[in-house]
């Protein structure tokens, strides 16, 4: 049913009785229902005024009974915004008819179902075929009779043309109609109108037939096509008002402007047609070849003591839009217009004046120049008395004076001189009497050198242009004194260009920092960072205080600009030629100046040491525990290394190791070489911080690797977490969450710290949250960050880690964000993102499974496919079409402030694609994918393998539970509420007993769980950052595994998930270039965006 709400909203108080009252009187003639979706389409023909008869189409809301559209054949629908009365009363016929059929029914979806199966409702009479079909059909079936209909005629009426003109070139045609026998087309307006609606239309006895453009014969159509323009551009001119409508005058004549007259002749189609001149005919065709080949025009010129008489040939011509029109000896030449413009102008002089054109003795210069050359390139010219070399200006000498009457300014005279007399090249004066075409060779010379024009001295001025100033010393004045004299004032012979600036930069180490000295053998250190500061790589020029000209053709200021940039040096630091800058920089510094072709430099041996002992940790003899010699693999030793030649340099690092290649391991490796060589006395105290779930993880690792270590989790309530704190000793290692630093930051307040490393250093990615401040106020001598996904979402996360790990490293946010987030993100600046990693690489150790360990069994993954079937396909795409309707709906301004809703409406729609019944607690349906899984899962266990199954919805894995159970399939189940000390114990036990199944909600589990035993990993649902799926699939493959594991993604085809695994696959893009590593993906998106995944 509708809402009658619905209706009296989408229509006016008088259109809603209006349409009542059609319904009444039974003008609802047919109606049709059809279910669409989650849609109802009501079609129905309603009897209007008159005849009339209107076509409807109506779309309800089939849950709510809303009515979402609305459209009518009437006038007054196009009209109006409201519904119009003829849709009103088809909104009661069918709540008339839903009456009649529909009974109580016990539930909504009971309704539902009754009425989208109400197809092909009619009211008590016949139904008919639609009027627009009928009027289409009716249309397309006359079309195809045309031919036989014309009969004999079709494809053979012609249109001949006549012309006639009267008074002083006024022409109008007028035409005649037919085959053998022609009549007088004596409408044309009429004409046209008969075309238009395939009129049958009769001339006369022997002339009768249906207008269409096929009816006439090849050569007619151009010339039906020319009345239909002219038609179409007039006759509003011959329009009549009258009380019933407008009317038009009967037009037989075509009124022939110059413009029409060309359009007229195109269309004749080199076909003969005739001309009355006053009486007198003519025929006429347009000739295919030009005026110049079949005929000839011409000028005279006779000379005489004061000038010359200029006698013209006259032509019968007319000068259309494009073509210069001549009529002569029966024909008319198309010419065109540029070549006769001249030619036309003179005619038309001549005419004025009787015949005859006189041009004076004084004036003869600038006619022989201008106009003379001109016109013997378009017509026979003979010239009688009258000497044109007289009057032929000579080469000019060419002169130009360069000058700088002040600092930052030249200017340039230039002077064409014709014996006595003497031109600026920039004015415009007796331009007849001189050669403008070898005068612009030294002006344009002069405007690629300048920039500004002083009209009152008649000077060209270049103001402050130094890459101009270069063109000018380097070529301007060489091309200038090619054409002509060249005199230059002192001022700008003392100018040079400078081609390089020699500089040397030295580094040492200076205690904690490094101390750079730059010196130049060529210019001061004023001279030097003024450059630098000003320096931009597009530009090349530069203007030095002294005038000359600096040349950077090279990439030396380049590489000091960036030095300069990246390490946030001042002028005034520089100026001194002595900077101190964080130890921290000396790798960069290293890999910016280690190309001496572009930068002399000069390295002190300490530094030399630094910079080698990072590069190479495996030179350290770095001692590694005996305990632990055998166990370590080579590439953990490298680590090991590495995070030992960190702290012995007074740096912090990121250990992004690949999941599952033991990264906890190296990290107690080197606790415990500290431990054992450290004094009595020594503060070795160290704070582990990681997720809650790995605390105990952790530990275990502590007591399987370094067993003599102190290792103390800091838990239980307040008091004896203080407690635990404040009495740890000098060697104890903390173990404690992310969530209990926060709670617990002011009693570290105080404390230090020899170590302080953080734990799946993601979790201090936004470095705005209370766990990142909190971790960054430990008071540690040595920083480390583990991760296998240092970026997952955005560049932003690497300066939060860097924060942690080295403050001032990446400068301030803002900065960072200014230099390098953005370029990198929203310009994909490749040369950005190299200066990034090399400031990054020799901090980062990334080291992947596939490089390291080739003794690791290979992963093989999978997307496996399943179509959507049935009910639960209905409810996917009604799903869909309602969040498409919400979001075409909304602006950009509420899509912003509905985003929690909106991802809302994302979660349903991947729910549904998992299994409606986890959505609707009613739903009965099949799940197409929750069947493949069940099988996948039989068929493994059968052969003995060992799954862990992987889902976002914890109801989703109960769901599936249920029917393992049904199965007989044994199953654990981990989810975030799961205790720590239960989740440690059920990995060890699944590990190994003989439970087939690990049901593990992907937030909870996808780290720091070893469960090796399995050997087949299933993704029942895509997650938008594949690095997190990843991760969970890493809780197999990992160190330990002894099986090829095989890694089952569940995608439903043609649905929001292939589009997820679509979107995974491009945010990779960004964090393979920024770290070779992991995915960017976040479930963020603008309108656009998610358009296009709800396909």
């Amino acid at each position: 049913m509708i809402d009658v709400k619905s209706i009296k909203a989408c229509t006016n108080s008088r259109f809603y009785e209006r349409g009542k009252d059609l319904y009444y009187r039974g003008k609802v003639l047919n109606i049709d229902v059809q279910e669409d979706g989650d849609w109802i389409i009501i079609h129905a023909d309603v009897k209007g005024s008159g005849h009339n008869i209107y076509d409807i189409e109506l779309e309800v809301d089939a849950e709510d009974g809303d009515i979402m559209a609305s459209d009518c054949s009437c006038p007054a629908a196009e009209s109006y915004y409201a519904m119009c009365k003829h849709c009103v009363a088809v909104a009661f016929e069918y709540n008339n008819q839903c009456e009649n059929q529909i009974q109580k029914f016990t539930s909504k979806e009971e309704a539902l179902y009754k009425l989208q199966n109400m197809q092909g409702i009619t009211k008590g009479i016949k139904v008919a075929t639609n009027p627009l079909l009928k009027n289409i059909l009716a249309q397309y079936t006359n079309e195809k009779m045309l031919p036989i209909l014309n009969g004999d005629l079709y494809g053979k009426i012609e249109l001949e043309p006549f012309l006639s003109m009267e008074g002083y070139r006024r022409m109008s045609v007028e035409f005649k109609i037919g085959t053998d026998k022609k009549y007088v087309l004596k409408d044309l307006i009429e004409f046209v109108k008969n075309i238009k609606e395939k009129e049958n239309h009769s001339y006369g006895k022997n002339l009768e037939f249906v207008h269409i453009m096929e009816a006439f014969s090849p050569d007619s159509r151009k010339m039906v096509k020319f009345i239909e323009d002219w038609v179409a551009r007039n006759k509003n001119t011959y329009s009549i008002f009258g009380f019933y409508g407008n009317t038009y005058q009967k037009v037989r004549h075509i009124p022939l402007d110059e413009n029409s007259l060309e359009e007229f002749l195109m269309a004749t189609e080199y076909k003969e047609f005739a001309l009355d001149v006053d009486g007198a005919k003519t025929t006429y065709k347009v000739a295919k070849e030009s005026f110049n080949e079949n005929a000839s025009f011409d000028l005279k010129i006779q000379g005489d003591d004061s000038g010359a008489n200029i006698k013209i040939q006259q032509l019968f011509a007319y000068k259309g839009n494009n073509k210069y029109m001549i009529f002569k000896e029966n024909c008319v030449y198309m010419e065109p217009l540029e070549n006769w413009k001249l030619l036309d102008e003179l005619m038309i002089c001549a005419d004025e004046y009787a015949g005859d054109i006189y041009v004076s003795k004084e004036d003869l210069p600038s006619f022989c120049n201008i106009l003379l050359p001109k016109i013997k390139g378009c017509c026979n010219v003979e010239l009688v008395d009258f000497d044109e070399s007289k009057y032929v200006v000579t080469k000019p000498e060419l002169k130009t004076y360069l000058d700088m009457p002040q600092e930052d300014m030249i200017t340039f005279k230039a002077q064409a001189i014709y014996g006595e007399n003497e031109y600026s090249v920039f004015d415009q004066e007796n331009v007849a009497l001189r050669d403008l075409q070898t005068e612009k060779i030294v002006s344009d010379i002069i405007k690629t050198v300048s920039n500004a024009y002083d009209n009152e001295n008649k000077l060209m001025v270049l103001d402050n242009d130094e890459e101009k100033l270069y063109l000018l010393l380097t070529k301007g004045i060489e091309r200038l004194q090619q054409v002509g004299e060249v005199f230059v004032s002192d001022a700008i012979k003392k100018l040079q260009v400078v081609r390089s600036a020699k500089t040397t930069v030295g580094i040492s180490l200076s205690g904690d920092l490094l101390e750079l000295n730059i010196t130049s053998d060529e210019m001061s250190m004023d001279e030097l960072v003024d450059l630098i500061c000003r320096y931009d790589r597009k530009k090349t020029y530069y203007k030095l205080k002294n005038g000359n000209i600096f040349y950077a053709d090279n990439e030396q200021l380049d590489r000091l600009s960036i030095i300069k940039n990246n390490l946030q040096l001042t002028d005034r630091e520089m100026k001194k030629g002595t900077v101190k800058v964080p130890k921290f920089r000396a790798l960069y510094l290293d890999e910016q100046i280690k190309d001496e072709e572009f930068l002399k430099t000069n390295k002190s041996p300490d530094f030399r040491n630094l910079v080698n002992s990072i590069k190479s940790v495996e030179e350290y003899d770095f001692e590694i525990p005996q305990s632990l010699n055998g166990i370590l693999r080579n590439y953990q030793k490298e680590g090991f290394r590495w995070i030992k030649a960190l702290h012995e340099n007074g740096f912090g690092g990121i250990l992004a190791d690949d999941m599952g290649l033991g990264k906890s391991l190296q990290v107690i490796c080197f606790i415990l070489s500290e431990m054992e060589k450290a004094k009595k006395s020594e503060n070795k105290r160290t704070l582990i911080v990681c997720p809650a779930s790995l605390v105990y993880n952790w530990k275990s690792e502590f007591e399987k690797f370094a067993p003599n270590l102190i290792v103390k989790t800091v838990s239980g309530n307040v008091d004896e977490r203080h407690e635990m704190i404040m009495e740890s000793g000098k060697k104890d290692i903390l173990v404690t969450s992310y969530d209990l630093l926060k709670r617990d930051i002011e009693v570290y307040g105080d404390m230090e710290f020899f170590a302080e490393i953080i734990d799946e250093a993601q979790y201090i990615k936004n470095s705005t949250t209370q766990v990142a401040k909190a971790v960054k106020l430990i008071n540690a001598t040595f920083r480390l960050a583990l991760t296998g996904t240092p970026v997952e979402n955005r560049l932003s996360e690497l300066w939060s880690e860097f924060d942690f790990l080295m403050p001032g490293f990446l400068f301030n946010y803002k900065r960072y964000k200014e230099q390098f987030e953005q370029p990198i993100v929203r310009d994909n600046d490749q040369e950005t993102m190299v200066r990034l990693q090399k400031m990054i690489s020799p901090f980062i150790l990334r080291r992947l499974k596939k490089e390291v360990l080739k003794d690791l069994p290979n992963k093989v993954e999978e997307n496996m496919y399943v179509k959507l079937e049935g009910e639960q396909q209905k409810l996917y795409d009604a799903h869909v079409k309602r969040m498409k309707l919400m979001l075409e709906k909304t602006d950009d301004v509420e899509f912003n402030t509905s985003k929690i809703q909106i991802l809302a409406e994302l979660t349903k729609l991947r729910q549904l694609c998992c299994d409606p019944a986890i959505l609707f607690d009613k739903y009965k349906g099949e799940s197409a994918k929750a069947d493949m899984c069940i099988e996948l899962i039989k068929n493994a266990t059968e052969n003995g393998h060992k799954i862990l199954l992987f889902s976002q919805f914890t109801s989703m894995l109960e769901n599936l539970q249920k029917r393992m159970i049904k199965e007989g399939i044994s199953f654990y189940t981990l989810t975030g509420s799961t205790d720590k000390r239960e989740r440690a114990k059920m990995v060890e036990k699944f590990n190994f007993d003989d439970t087939s199944v690990f049901c593990i909600s992907l937030k909870a589990g996808g780290t720091g769980l070893n469960l090796t035993s399995a050997d087949i990993v299933i993704h029942y649902d895509p997650w938008w950052n594949v690095a997190v799926q990843n991760q969970a699939t890493d809780r197999a493959h990992r160190i330990g595994q002894k099986n090829v594991v095989n890694v089952y993604k569940l995608i439903t085809k043609g649905t929001i998930e292939e589009k997820i695994v679509n979107l995974q696959e491009r945010k990779q893009e960004l964090a393979d270039k920024v770290l070779g590593g992991e995915s960017i993906g976040s479930a963020s998106f603008n309108k656009e965006e998610l358009l296009e995944l709800l396909g």
